[in-house]
């Protein structure tokens, strides 16, 4: 049976409570019209005049004020997940075991390519050896300006070069980035 939670009462600040305001400022006598925020808050006014709510809203900053300094943790402790189940998936080694690192790996490069990334690279006549992100940088400039559709209208092939080369550069730049 699931219990229903207490519903919260929103916080509306009245507009205007029909009662009569003095201006807050000290020493003015005048008639406090206009409403300004306490704190960032903004659940308690002030009552001022027009003249001094206009010189206090601008000298007032929303992020200056103390009640900002939490804001990040109430913001955490608000919408953090919670839930009763544990997932184990996998092992967690405490330890740190090097295994592998003793195993030598000079035959692969640093990078592991797909097909399409270097059909790209083909394309852009680099070797996976001098694969700088200057050199991809340079050679994707040079291979646009070649295969670019608004330079080749009618030709499918460039086209299709143009996407193979255009989704390998991302694709690399992330890699060696």
């Amino acid at each position: 049976m699931i219990k229903k939670s207490k519903r919260q009462k929103k916080y509306f600040a009245p507009q205007n409570d029909n009662c009569e305001h003095r201006c807050d400022y000290p020493g003015c006598t005048k008639a406090g019209e206009y409403r300004a925020p306490k704190d960032a808050r903004l659940k308690e006014y002030y009552w001022f005049c027009l003249e001094h709510v206009q010189e206090y809203n601008a000298k007032w900053n929303y992020y200056e004020n103390p009640a900002m300094e939490n804001e990040e943790e109430d913001i955490n402790r608000r919408f953090r997940f919670s839930s009763r189940i544990k997932y184990g998936f996998g092992f967690d080694f405490p330890g740190g075991y090097n295994i592998f690192n003793d195993i030598p790996n000079s035959s692969s490069p640093s990078i592991r390519l797909t097909g399409a990334e270097r059909e790209g690279l083909k394309i852009m006549e680099l070797e996976v050896e001098d694969l700088s992100v200057s050199e991809l940088k340079k050679a994707y400039k040079k291979a646009v300006k070649k295969y670019h559709p608004d330079i080749n209208i009618n030709d499918k092939n460039a086209e299709e070069k143009f996407k193979i080369i255009s989704t390998s550069y991302k694709s690399l730049l992330e890699k060696l980035s």
